[in-house]
């Protein structure tokens, strides 16, 4: 049999030939999913300029806010009669509500977002490694079915 000039302490067998590939091909999974991550580095170096270009507009947006909340107030002094002042406060206070509340809302949504990400990477983490350990071992073992998250998931059953 043509070894290539490795020396085998024992014959091949499908099982650890198969052992053997389906760890390479794990590994081969890994590899795309470091590229993925490269990739999407790549594209935000490469598309800094739009998103420059964004915060910038962005920025003049928000420059806007203030000269509407004046033009506000002013309407609001000269519809009622108050003084500008009392006008101002009144844009001011419904400027500064309307800003606490997106903001939570943004809050709330990203906290949540950025949770649930964490779970599946830690997941994901845990089942490759199950899966190449039980790949290259000879004897089978069984996968740690405890539950690490949050107990909001049930384990993965495969």
């Amino acid at each position: 049999m043509n070894t290539n000039g490795r020396v085998r302490d024992d014959e091949p067998s499908v099982a650890t030939s198969f052992s053997g590939l389906a760890h390479d091909v794990i590994e081969l999974g890994e590899l795309q999913a470091q590229l993925f991550v490269h990739d999407v580095k790549s594209t935000g170096q490469k598309t800094r300029t739009s998103i420059l270009l964004g915060v910038v507009g962005a920025c003049v947006l928000l420059g806007s806010v203030p000269v509407l909340l004046l033009a506000l107030g002013q309407l609001i002094a000269e519809q009622t009669g108050w003084p500008l002042s009392g006008g101002f406060a009144i844009a001011a206070i419904l400027g500064i509500a309307a800003s606490a509340g997106i903001l939570a809302a943004a809050w709330n949504r990203l906290s949540v977002g950025l949770s649930s990400m964490q779970r599946s990477r830690d997941e994901l983490n845990r089942n490759i490694a199950w899966i190449k350990s039980s790949l290259r071992s000879q004897s089978p073992t069984k996968p740690d079915l405890k539950w690490s998250s949050k107990g909001d998931s049930p384990p993965n059953p495969r």
